[in-house]
């Protein structure tokens, strides 16, 4: 499924327009739809109240109360904006008035006594703060089902923030294409089921659109690198994990595991010697490397080149950071790691903060970033708030910025290699949860080994882990599960 920015559907719309289907057209099927729609998820109501703005989502409500009348149902229209600005607006504003509905621009007892609301008070385009009157237009009323047309009013259809006062959708029936902020939060929170509707828009249409539209994980196909017959464990990749420290080995463990459940042929994990012992036990498929440590139990830089060097031969992907902690030593040793390495690199987690004052050092072209919000603003040097604000322009920044593919996890997690972008809507509460990211972090190496293209190991990484954390929900509590489940899970999708 193809995402779209405001900007990108307008240019959707243009070219459908060109094709032969006219505005007019679109509107008429989007309004049609809305009507359809309404219809099928409230069988039992025959009373609806649209919030029509002066936009073509004005339009729409006015073709759907144009249809809703026809089936007989007792309709009414608010427009507390005034009358419609575009002429195929005016036109179907028209014939609703000419079919007896009520068009009014006072608010009053319409939205306490409708069993259904359609919002369609402002489009996707909508920016910046609502109106007062809006805001209170749109605060819920108990019983009702209320149902955003294209994009929730309050909701912006770019980034995914939300105003204070947004509609709060049961049901959001988006037009052509979804709109790529539909994925993210707050927005997300407030579409509640999210169905798009066919306004004829061709399938080349798409194709011609700059930049290319995004596109939603959850339903694609992933291309696993095949096993044939006689293939052996030096065809299946093999992987350097550089991960661990004595206060964090669990995380080493799980990276590990996770690495080898996703089908690597060979994983040497270098480590702090207490994190080995535990990779023996739980994963004694792995290589172990002893890593020189501090006396706090982090790694040494020096002491550990000669080593590394030679544990570097050969590997087709490396991980690094997974619990290493950050101190002045393992920042030297990944940069070291970085600069003497020639295959695809895996940073994760403390390997991110090792270079967040550094991102010159990050190998172009060769390098997954795997950052939460906070790691990514470290790494743009930006606050928090300003990545979680517009969470596709700093991945969309962090790509440019470094050459790699960037995984910005977190609720809607985005992949993104500059030019192509995709995102995973599936995942659970449960899996916000100390160790999650490390899970992925191996996951996504192991499939780098394999042979994967680093976007394509990117994006499958991030869709199994999903699924892993929504079949092991499907049988845990949510407060109970842990990150090991998802590898667990792993056998049941795989």
């Amino acid at each position: 499924m193809k995402l779209v920015t405001p900007e990108q559907m307008q240019q959707l719309e243009a070219y459908t327009d060109r094709a032969g289907i006219s505005y007019a057209t679109m509107m008429e099927l989007a309004g049609k739809a809305l009507a359809d729609c309404i219809r099928s998820r409230a069988r039992q109501s025959t009373t609806a109240l649209f919030l029509a703005g002066t936009g073509n989502n004005g339009g729409d409500c006015y073709v759907a109360a144009h249809y809703l009348k026809l089936a007989g149902w007792d309709v009414q229209v608010l427009a507390p904006f005034g009358a419609p600005r575009t002429e195929i607006s005016q036109a179907a504003a028209r014939r609703a008035q000419a079919d007896g509905i009520p068009v009014r621009s006072e608010p009053d007892a319409f939205s306490d006594t409708a069993q259904v609301v359609a919002d369609g008070l402002f489009g996707t385009g909508f920016h910046g703060a609502l109106p007062q009157t809006a805001a209170m237009l749109l605060a819920p009323k108990e019983g009702q089902l209320r149902i955003a047309v294209d994009i929730p009013s309050g909701g912006n259809g770019r980034t995914g923030s939300a105003d204070v006062g947004t509609f709060p959708a049961h049901l959001t029936l988006t037009f052509g294409a979804v709109k790529r902020g539909m994925t993210q939060y707050p927005l997300r929170h407030f579409c509640g089921e999210i169905i798009r509707a066919d306004i004829g828009i061709p399938t080349q249409a798409f194709s011609a659109l700059q930049p290319p539209a995004a596109r939603l994980m959850d339903e694609e196909t992933i291309a696993f690198p095949s096993l044939s017959p006689h293939v052996h464990k030096n065809r299946r990749g093999h992987m350097l994990t550089v991960a661990g420290s004595v206060q964090m080995r669990g995380a080493c463990v799980l990276a590990a595991e996770s690495a080898m459940r996703s089908g690597v042929g060979l994983e040497t994990v270098a480590s702090a010697e207490a994190a080995l012992q535990a990779i023996a036990v739980r994963v004694p498929e792995c290589m172990c490397l002893p890593m020189q440590t501090d006396a706090e139990g982090f790694f040494c830089d020096a002491e550990n080149h000669a080593r590394l060097r030679e544990a570097l031969r050969g590997k087709d992907a490396l991980l690094i950071g997974c619990g290493m902690g950050v101190t002045a030593q393992t920042r030297n040793l990944t940069k070291f790691l970085l600069f003497k390495s020639t295959c695809p690199v895996i940073l994760d987690g403390d390997g991110l903060n090792a270079v967040s004052t550094c991102i010159e050092c990050i190998p172009r072209g060769r390098t997954i970033l795997t950052p939460h919000p906070a790691e990514a603003a470290r790494l743009l040097n930006m606050e928090t708030a300003q990545v979680q604000t517009d969470r596709f322009a700093a991945a969309q920044q962090l790509a440019e910025s470094t050459g790699a593919v960037i995984v910005l996890k977190g609720a809607g997690t985005i992949v993104t290699d500059g030019s192509r972008t995709a995102v995973c809507t599936l995942g659970n509460a449960g899996m916000a949860r100390a160790g999650s990211g490390d899970v992925l972090a191996g996951m996504t190496a192991s499939l780098a080994a394999q042979g994967m293209g680093l976007y394509e190991a990117a994006c499958a990484a991030v869709t199994l882990h999903a699924r892993a954390g929504d079949t092991a929900a499907s049988r845990l509590p949510l407060r109970y599960m842990l990150p090991q489940d998802l590898t667990k899970a792993l056998q049941e999708i795989l």
